[in-house]
């Protein structure tokens, strides 16, 4: 303390120690060596063992789902394969048969991780919160999506190539094709990519099937859905008169009086295929190329006796249709939405302009107008708004009157916040130039499928 006051430095007392002898001094000495010997061995033998181990490495539980953003990708499936069916989020096929098809065979599960990675919109509030909870960087999604989808056609093209007929081989065949149908519905500029997959399916579906059962019903389903809707956009290429050909061959060989026999109600996902009802989608269309056929070679009598009695056949047979299950069903809304789709895609094909005046038939536009009804009374968030974009489409594509068209508009819109797929965006986009061509009273409003071709523009309206 009297140090402290006069503000000199000094070391205090020394600390108080027990005298010993030297012997005790040696003894003790001898005794900390042992005992730090004896600490130092386990530590080296520990790090002796990190050194030998340090290359195992566990493995990802689910291959395929390896970094933050695989498990984004895979997180985000499970909302997405909702969207595809009318079963909803709890209970679908998507879930149920493709994703344990996946767990065994990677390029199945590179097919579906692409899928979702091409689905998720990154800069919504979702998909920054989906990628936030999982620690993902937004800088390397793009590459792992591209990466996914790289592996994904690189296992396909193997297993094709190796022709193996092992069941769950095939069976993931087709449920890659699938995704890859499926992926295109999320293409900013669509180029008809969907059509090299969906003949692909149909020829390998004949020459190697699945085998029969409830995976077989459901990849046949899919694909001969889209195959059936495709017609609202595809456009058969005109050869010269003079080669007496009157179209390019249709894209798929498929016959559609052979596929109504094997679904059962309580497995039908989607509409029109296991009921028949696209029997006369495919009946419509042939009408429709020979009719543009017509107006192509300047021919007199565009729409013939021949043509006119098909279509009466048609009408008789969609006004009589009803959907495979029993009354009362969730569907039942969209089923009607579905005949009505049908009848005004027959009227809008055999009454092209070049045969009636362009004021509005009281029967196209109650038909309209009735649609339009149907397409109100689906809620929002009912799972049949997944089959709500092609009757809307097609009813768009007979709205002469300008107050049928923000309904119509405002349905896709819903179908567009529902399924977040980019198709609903170009179906508006090719709707408002067909509404355009309409105002102006121009014939080739009649064929939206050559003017969404003009427009370099070739997607799936489903």
């Amino acid at each position: 303390m009297n140090c402290e006051k006069n503000a000199f430095v000094c070391e205090g007392y020394p600390t108080k120690t027990v005298w010993k002898s030297g012997k005790e001094k040696s003894e003790e000495g001898a005794s900390s060596s042992r005992v730090a010997k004896s600490r130092l061995i386990p530590s080296a033998i520990a790090r002796k063992r990190r050194v030998s181990f340090s290359y195992v490495k566990l493995e990802p539980i689910i291959r395929g789902v390896e970094t933050a953003e695989d498990k984004a990708f895979f997180e985000h499936y499970s909302k997405l394969s909702s969207l595809f069916t009318t079963e909803g989020e709890l209970h679908n096929a998507f879930k149920d048969m493709l994703l344990p098809l996946a767990v065994r065979h990677l390029g199945l599960m590179h097919s579906i991780l692409s899928l979702s990675s091409k689905h998720i919109d990154y800069e919504s509030i979702y998909g920054l919160r989906l990628l936030e909870s999982h620690h993902a960087c937004t800088e390397e999604v793009s590459k792992r999506s591209q990466y996914h989808a790289d592996e994904a056609m690189k296992e396909l093209h193997a297993g094709i190539a190796k022709a193996d007929n092992d069941e769950v081989e095939v069976s993931a065949r087709f449920g890659q094709m699938l995704c890859l149908v499926l992926q295109t519905l999320s293409d900013s500029v669509p180029a008809g990519e969907h059509r090299v997959h969906l003949q692909a399916y149909a020829s390998l579906i004949q020459q190697s099937p699945p085998k029969p059962g409830p995976f077989l019903d459901f990849i046949q389903e899919l694909f001969q859905y889209h195959i059936a809707l495709d017609e609202l956009i595809y456009v058969p290429r005109l050869s010269p008169p003079s080669l007496n050909s009157p179209t390019t061959p249709p894209p798929y060989d498929f016959d559609w009086d052979h596929c109504t026999t094997t679904f059962q109600p309580c497995t039908v996902h989607l509409l029109g295929v296991s009921d028949g009802l696209f029997r006369y989608m495919s009946q419509i269309t042939d009408i429709r190329n020979t009719i543009r056929r017509n107006m192509h070679d300047d021919m007199d009598l565009i729409v013939d006796f021949p043509l006119l009695f098909q279509a009466a056949n048609i009408d008789a047979g969609i006004r009589e249709w009803s959907p495979v299950w029993p009354p009362g069903d969730l569907r039942d809304l969209a089923a009607l939405l579905y005949k009505q789709m049908m009848w005004v895609y027959l009227w809008r094909t055999i009454y092209p302009p070049k045969t009636i005046t362009w004021k509005p038939d009281k029967r196209i536009t109650q038909a309209v107008n009735d649609g339009i009804a149907m397409l109100r009374a689906v809620k929002s968030r009912d799972t049949t708004q997944t089959l709500m974009l092609a009757p809307a489409f097609v009813l768009g594509c007979a709205a002469f009157q300008g107050e049928q068209r923000e309904p119509i508009k405002s349905a896709i819109k819903t179908v567009k916040e529902y399924r977040q797929f980019k198709n609903a965006d170009t179906a508006l986009r090719v709707l408002e130039e067909v509404w355009r061509l309409m105002d102006e009273k121009d014939e080739k409003s009649w064929d939206w499928q050559a003017v969404a071709q003009g427009m370099g523009l070739d997607f799936l309206v489903a």
